[in-house]
């Protein structure tokens, strides 16, 4: 549940109309949840990749196969909280390109999970914005603390390639995609169901 960009740079471009909402943005100071020991880390394409897909897998392992548009939804609901601006579900539609019927959906979930609850938005009483309970923060910050594990580790593997101007093993990587499963976390989500052997 965390955005993440590896390239030199990210850029955002809004229609003139959207000025006022480029400043707010901007204005809003991010928060460095993996420590400077990542500062001035030129991750390779490799890494970058590998990072990706251990993040993925570290999401399905927790919280089970559930669809990619509720990972989405979940990941937006707790960026956007991080930023200090909780969504309501028309935020999300926009956010996500999801239709209203999947983000209510997921959120009820999110909600039976007691992961968010809704509020109602003292500016305006028609606005619902959903907030991270006790509980969905305990778990987001399990999530940043096993990210900052991944990239620290991606980080040491990557820069002791690049030092040796090694070529990357491809069956040694394998290998440590199958450990990924044996050091799976606690799976807190929907348990995936066995598939039955064809007869």
């Amino acid at each position: 549940m965390l955005a993440l960009s590896f390239g030199p740079s990210l850029i955002f471009t809004y229609p003139p109309n959207h000025q006022q909402v480029f400043k707010s943005l901007m204005s809003i100071k991010s928060s460095n949840h993996f420590g400077p020991r990542l500062d001035g880390w030129k991750a390779s394409p490799e890494a970058q990749m590998v990072i990706f897909w251990r993040i993925m897998h570290l999401y399905m392992s927790r919280y089970g196969s559930i669809p990619l548009g509720q990972m989405l939804v979940e990941l937006t609901t707790v960026v956007l909280n991080e930023l200090g601006r909780p969504p309501t579900v028309t935020d999300l539609c926009e956010a996500t390109g999801l239709p209203k019927s999947s983000i209510s959906r997921y959120i009820s979930a999110q909600m039976a999970a007691n992961m968010v609850a809704e509020v109602i938005d003292p500016n305006d009483r028609r606005r619902r914005k959903l907030v991270l309970t006790e509980k969905g923060q305990d778990e987001r910050r399990w999530q940043v603390k096993a990210v900052r594990k991944i990239m620290e580790s991606a980080r040491e593997w990557d820069i002791k390639h690049q030092q040796n101007r090694q070529p990357v093993d491809a069956d040694v990587e394998f290998e440590r995609m199958k450990l990924c499963n044996v050091n799976s976390p606690e799976m807190i989500g929907r348990k995936r169901k066995k598939r039955r052997p064809v007869t």
